[in-house]
């Protein structure tokens, strides 16, 4: 069991406890997507979807776990010196996130801004094919990283609303000669949200 599953099992039993202590649970869902196409054979699109369930306290305060399934995949015509072939190339990231949310706003107020921090085990994958046979494949990413972003609810009712937001989660990679850069990738979502 790795760090991050260690610590959600340990976070959610202690506030799945505390929930009879008059804790408001908020269930979340959103989505994202972005196509880009140049022409038929060469675009990218990219997708994902995430979920969570905050634990709010101290009227303001709440921690939020989340787990977010994203892909990259894009496809192009690349000239092999004898003409085009069809080349496939698909990153996959799982992010855990284990973060604090500070209201700054209300919890009863119609539009309730906040903003957001903590740590994410960020997980990646890259791997590319042309003309359905694969080429290469990188060495998985697999690294906790801190994470920050804010957003916006709106409520739409006492139980249900719409959530945007803005992610960011910083991840270290390497190059193949082993030399070692920060990523920042970030992301824009909207979503539903219901209070228990």
């Amino acid at each position: 069991m790795t760090f991050m599953n260690k610590l959600f099992f340990i976070l959610s039993f202690c506030l799945v406890s505390l929930k009879s202590q008059a804790m408001l649970t908020e269930l979340g869902v959103s989505y994202a997507e972005k196509k880009t196409y140049f022409d038929i054979n060469n675009y990218n699109n990219m997708a994902s979807i995430t979920g969570s369930i905050s634990f709010y306290f101290m009227e303001k305060l709440a921690i939020e776990l989340s787990y977010t399934d994203a892909s990259i995949l894009r496809e192009e015509s690349i000239y092999n010196g004898t003409g085009l072939q069809q080349q496939t190339t698909l990153q996959k990231v799982l992010v855990y996130g284990s973060d604090l949310i500070v209201m700054l706003a209300d919890r009863k107020a119609v539009v309730q801004p906040y903003v957001k921090g903590g740590i994410s085990q960020v997980k990646k994958t890259l791997t590319t094919k042309s003309s359905e046979v694969l080429v290469y494949e990188t060495s998985p990413i697999n690294s906790i990283s801190p994470s920050y972003g804010a957003g916006i609810k709106i409520s739409l009712t006492e139980s249900f609303g719409i959530k945007l937001s803005y992610d960011a989660w910083r991840t270290e990679s390497k190059d193949s000669n082993g030399n070692k850069s920060t990523i920042e990738d970030t992301s824009i979502r909207a979503g539903l949200t219901w209070i228990l």
